[in-house]
């Protein structure tokens, strides 16, 4: 009888996996690619085109509040569900110096939308990030991380140095050096985050 009952219950898995496969396999291969791995191959593809080595696993970024220029408490989680430009920076830095007018270019063009552009100053007073962003026309938000603290948390040996922060408050690429951050490659690159839905 027990010979009888595990027949029976091995030929309905059989009959039950036989219909799965015939059902799956009716399914064109193109709905296997869900949008979300379509999606994820192109934002690879940007940071690429770009020069921006993609974060595996998707880091969260260490959090901070830090004042910006004119004594504002600027909080990093606080803007989550923005797209953010995260920059590390110093006025005596030439490369910095050479990306910043790229980087006021990026941020006029999608500062409407939501996007956020943070540069933080690192290791040096009020006075001279002020005076900088005057002399540079630059209008985006600058930080102040006037002891360095976020150095080790943030693995920064050199300057500049970017991360980009996804919509969920993850970070999805950084760039060491500086870049065209208002050329083609740059500016598809944030459309395509910003546009993401």
């Amino acid at each position: 009888m027990k010979k009888k009952t595990w027949a029976i219950t091995f030929l309905l898995f059989a009959v039950a996996l036989t219909a799965y496969m015939i059902i799956s396999s009716d399914k064109p291969e193109s709905t296997l690619l869900t949008e979300e791995n379509t999606d994820s191959r192109e934002i690879d593809r940007l940071l690429r085109d770009m020069g921006v080595t993609k974060v595996p696993n998707l880091a969260p970024p260490v959090d901070f509040n830090l004042l910006d220029i004119n004594g504002n408490k600027i909080v990093l989680s606080g803007l989550k569900g923005k797209i953010v430009f995260l920059n590390f920076w110093a006025t005596w830095c030439s490369p910095c110096r050479e990306e910043m007018p790229s980087m006021q270019k990026l941020y006029a063009r999608f500062k409407d939308k939501d996007f956020a552009m943070v540069a933080v100053s690192l290791n040096e007073p009020a006075s001279a990030v002020k005076k900088f962003f005057k002399d540079y026309n630059l209008t985006f938000t600058a930080l102040l991380d006037s002891d360095g603290e976020l150095m080790s948390p943030y693995g920064i040996r050199g300057i500049p140095n970017t991360f980009i922060i996804d919509r969920d408050g993850t970070i999805i690429g950084k760039a060491f050096g500086p870049r065209k951050w208002d050329d083609q490659k740059a500016i598809a690159l944030f459309e395509h985050l910003i546009n993401k839905t």
